[in-house]
């Protein structure tokens, strides 16, 4: 039997969704063409650049073209996933961006798995003993690392332990070829590290919140009264029941390690879709840059999608009234 409510829901979110990405790109297109410069303006600098070499450049790239019409081929090339060709690497965007997203996504993405898994345990074991020493500790040192910039804990590991101490490269991938996954690991265990940290601090947060509001129901009482053993209390009936908000945040915070990359990709000097933004950024390459934003983007919306749909699965009030 279809449940009607939750498809108006489901269709709902997939429309504003698909709403908001014609506006972030709509506001990526003209931000682009508002900027005083443009791509070809750094091939006047050569000497060896003929003329004739940059009007090729400037009808290649479309920028002959009036600007609506430039418009709607941006906006038609987005939504086909075709990027063009780079304008300071000279080779298809999308050959750059399939090199660089698998490693942003295993960095940012492996942080998040590591923070969150730890983050339940460590939330969950603290809410149940609240008020005592760890929770304190634990509450002070996650309020600490929520709120410290990520460009200046990454500045001060990479001082401490790659430059002072020497453990760790300054640059957070593997410089030669061939290497090997633990040459990996090695190379982006800083970067991984201080993701960890942040992201971590939140989850603990987070999910000590969700459980202290658990623990007080009555089943947990009545749990408790019968004389269940306080472990199976614990991860059982509150943990469990407690980790809702958290999961959609899982889902959320997969998403926006995507956006996170621009920061402390640059920090690190690791060669994933943040340090290409800012790269084609300094060198103008407008399809190269407005290409990754739309792949961040669409990242962000996706997780939030995701999100929105498990929360209709689980919410009875969703499944109901829609």
């Amino acid at each position: 039997m279809v449940n009607w409510p939750l498809v108006k829901y489901i269709t709902g979110k997939l429309l504003q969704t698909f709403i908001t990405l014609l506006i972030i790109l709509t506001i990526t297109f003209w931000l682009f063409e508002a900027l005083p410069a443009r791509p070809y303006d750094l091939l006047t600098q050569s000497p060896l650049i003929r003329p004739a070499q940059k009007e090729y450049m400037i009808h290649l790239f479309g920028f002959d073209k009036p600007v609506t019409e430039r418009f709607f081929i941006y906006m038609k090339n987005m939504l086909t996933f075709d990027f063009g060709i780079s304008v300071a690497w000279g080779v298809p965007v999308s050959d750059l961006l399939n090199e660089r997203i698998p490693r942003t996504l295993f960095l940012f993405g492996l942080s998040v798995i590591i923070s969150y898994l730890l983050g339940i345990l460590i939330g969950a074991y603290i809410a149940w003993r609240r008020g005592g020493i760890a929770d304190g500790m634990s509450v002070v040192t996650s309020l600490v690392f929520y709120n410290m910039p990520s460009f200046w804990i990454g500045l001060i590991f990479l001082f401490v332990f790659s430059f002072k101490l020497g453990w760790f490269p300054l640059t957070a991938w593997p410089q030669f070829v061939p290497y090997t996954f633990f040459d990996i690991l090695h190379a982006t265990f800083l970067p991984l590290l201080v993701l960890v940290l942040l992201s971590l601090a939140g989850t603990i947060l987070l999910m000590r919140t969700s459980m202290l509001e658990t623990i007080g129901e009555n089943y947990i009482l009545t749990a408790v009264a019968k004389g269940i053993p306080e472990r199976t209390v614990l991860f059982k009936h509150a943990a469990r029941n407690a980790m809702l908000p958290v999961a959609t945040a899982f889902v959320i915070s997969l998403a926006f390690a995507m956006g996170g990359a621009v920061v402390l990709e640059q920090v690190f000097t690791f060669p994933g879709v943040g340090l290409l933004y800012i790269n084609a950024l300094f060198q103008l390459d407008f399809p190269t840059a407005q290409a990754t934003l739309y792949i961040l983007a669409l990242m962000v919306l996706i997780g939030n999608l995701i999100a929105d749909i498990v929360y209709g699965f689980l919410d009875p009030r969703i499944r109901v009234t829609g």
